[in-house]
């Protein structure tokens, strides 16, 4: 405070030097650049190391369920193959007029090798039925009802193997009808009704990881096989929505699993392969959350050296730092009070680099002012 020539008082206001206007502590400026130096690698290796392991993970899951959708297709077209090359024994022979008890023997034992037949109806050259045999109906010889018109004969002699559509008898279990013609004319045709039920057998032991399963679609998109057999039971009572749209996702994508959700309403990765003939759909899926399990895995441990590492960086680059900006703070301290006249005043550094050297070069500095004060001082008094 200084006295004005009136003996006010004026206050002394001392303005900051512009050179010496602090904008970043260079503690914040190191700290924060060699924690980047040491966590940035580490992010982009791992960003990178997770990245082509999820691309690696997704390629063996297309391949993995590629390979069960089909292998599940051919399992099922040999069920069906099966049915195919019993019934063909069935029209071997032309009919005779006493014929009847023999063709009937042939088709009982046919019903008790093949329990997916629900019944069956030979049908002699002119279209008539000469035999039907039924697990739940009476049995029949000479019916002599013309199904010559029907489509199950019509298709039968035109490809030999007709396949109907698959319906589902009392609003629950599903059937369909495999029809097949002999290789001569006047051998007839021999029409099935076959119990599709019996393909959960197939398909109930195909199994993709702990959770994922397989089923089967008609070309409408109904459910005709799946490991929950009250879920084909209960067909018409059950929004199969979800299942179409997954099909139609994975038909959008061909060669390569797609992501849609399930009855459950989970999400799911799927594939799927067709069935010859029947035009029928295998959809093997697999649980999202299973699927990518191992990709999560790699992830937590990312996570957990990503901290782990951070957390070292955070502390050598504050061990650093803080090595630097002391020297440099106890000289700017040092040099502040020698040039406010302490010329007493020594910088005590040993860190054996530039920083003791230039402190040494302030003491000597000290010195060299201390020496020539006093040079003036006694000058003054002479």
């Amino acid at each position: 405070m200084k006295r004005t020539a009136g003996g006010g008082a004026r206050t002394s206001h001392t303005m900051p030097d512009p050179l010496v206007v602090q904008r970043t502590s260079l503690f914040r400026k190191y700290f924060v650049t060699l924690f980047a130096a040491v966590v940035a690698p580490l992010l982009i290796a791992g960003g990178s190391e997770t990245w082509f392991a999820y691309a690696d993970q997704r390629a063996r899951l297309n391949d993995h369920l590629d390979a069960e959708a089909r292998l599940a297709a051919v399992k099922i077209e040999d069920f069906i193959d099966g049915i195919v090359n019993q019934l063909m024994w069935t029209v071997q022979l032309p009919w005779s007029e006493n014929a009847g008890d023999r063709r009937r023997l042939d088709a009982l034992r046919l019903l008790r090798q093949v329990p997916a037949v629900e019944s069956l109806v030979l049908v002699d050259a002119g279209g008539r039925e000469r035999l039907f045999v039924s697990r739940i109906g009476l049995n029949r010889i000479d019916g002599k009802a013309d199904l010559a018109a029907s489509p199950a004969v019509i298709g039968a002699l035109s490809d030999r193997v007709w396949y109907g559509p698959v319906s589902f008898h009392g609003g629950s279990e599903p059937f369909m009808t495999i029809a097949v013609a002999g290789n001569r004319s006047a051998v007839g045709t021999a029409v099935a009704e076959v119990n599709l039920k019996f393909i959960w057998e197939v398909i109930s032991g195909i199994r993709v990881g702990q959770a994922g399963e397989a089923f089967v679609l008609d070309r409408p998109g109904r459910l005709v096989a799946h490991p929950d057999i009250s879920l084909v039971l209960r067909a018409d009572e059950t929004d199969q929505q979800p299942l179409r749209t997954l099909r139609t996702a994975i038909l959008a994508r061909p060669g390569q699993a797609a992501a849609g959700q399930d009855l459950a309403g989970d999400t799911v990765l799927a594939a799927m392969a067709q069935i010859p003939g029947v035009d029928w759909s295998v959809v093997v899926q697999q649980p999202i959350a299973e699927a990518f399990a191992p990709i999560y895995a790699t992830l937590w441990r990312m996570a957990a050296l990503l901290v782990a590492g951070a957390a070292a960086a955070g502390a050598l680059a504050w061990v650093l730092t803080r090595r630097l900006v002391e020297p440099i703070r106890l000289l700017e301290e040092g040099a502040a009070r020698i040039g406010a006249g302490q010329f007493d005043h020594r910088i005590h550094l040993a860190t054996g680099d530039e920083f003791e050297r230039l402190a040494t070069r302030f003491n000597e500095m000290a010195v060299e002012l201390s020496v020539s004060q006093e040079r003036s001082e006694r000058i003054g008094r002479l």
